[in-house]
């Protein structure tokens, strides 16, 4: 078992912008160091995320950035666990459902957000000690 909770190991930045923001803003943002996920809003709640794996799908698709919105992007789904939700739920989560990240909430607001990189520092911190 390993011996902690969401909360302990999450990221606790996240980057949102509306879904009428271009495409374009979102791959700047994803340039910062500390950014992995944009979370994709309509008025307020998310309705869907853009990772370096969306902006490869823009490539692909042949779509402009500067012309094109995020809502208009292919986007991956919003898939939430709680803060307090301990870290062996999480990875079941995340393995089922074929992702590497999941967006953290607490009070019905996202808080953050876990990768699966955050998982295997947690994991690596505990054999360490």
């Amino acid at each position: 078992m390993i011996p902690f909770y969401i909360g302990e190991v999450m990221r606790r930045k996240t980057e949102q912008l509306e879904k009428e923001r271009r495409a374009a803003r979102a791959l700047e943002k994803l340039t910062e160091p500390e950014t992995d996920l944009i979370v994709v809003t309509d008025d307020g709640k998310p309705v869907g995320v853009f990772t370096h794996s969306e902006a490869v799908k823009l490539v692909e698709e042949q779509k402009d950035p500067s012309s094109t919105t995020l809502g208009d992007c292919s986007l991956s789904p919003v898939v939430t666990i709680g803060e307090s939700e301990n870290v062996e739920t999480a990875a079941a989560i995340m393995e089922e459902q074929g992702l590497k990240y999941l967006l953290v909430e607490k009070a019905n607001k996202i808080v953050g957000y876990l990768t699966d990189r955050d998982i295997s520092t947690a994991l690596s911190e505990v054999n360490e000690k």
